[in-house]
């Protein structure tokens, strides 16, 4: 099944989406290295590990660098998506551009290193 290999990354993006237009969620003050800035950033670099894992799993090969700016740019466009959806149609929830950096800080870091890092997770093949 080609979707097989994309279902923890359709499940965290679910999750993404789901805490994005939760109005229970409080909001602290802007203060760059906050848990909320440092939660926004893990859970962005999270979904762009599962789609880049995905890929991988799916094309049995590690995933190329233009995949992963194509993610890079779909996860950060998603993470402002989902700021503006917050601030025009939840209450309580804001439009917030530093929410936006730190999507977009976490998309990229896990974009850099999930090439270098599936190299070392991945055995040497024996031929």
């Amino acid at each position: 099944m080609f979707l097989k290999p994309f279902l923890p990354a359709l499940a965290w993006l679910v999750a993404v989406t789901f805490l994005s237009v939760s109005s229970n969620v409080p909001m602290p003050k802007v203060v760059l290295f906050s848990p909320d800035k440092l939660a926004h950033a893990g859970a962005y670099g999270v979904l762009v590990w599962l789609l880049s894992w995905g890929i991988s799993k799916s094309k049995g090969r590690t995933t190329t660098i233009g995949e992963l700016l194509v993610i890079f740019f779909s996860a950060t466009a998603y993470g402002a998506l989902m700021e503006w959806v917050q601030g025009t149609f939840f209450p309580n929830r804001f439009f917030e551009y530093d929410d936006m950096l730190a999507n977009a800080a976490g998309a990229f870091l896990a974009a850099m290193l999930y090439r270098p890092l599936s190299k070392i997770a991945r055995p040497k093949s024996k031929v």
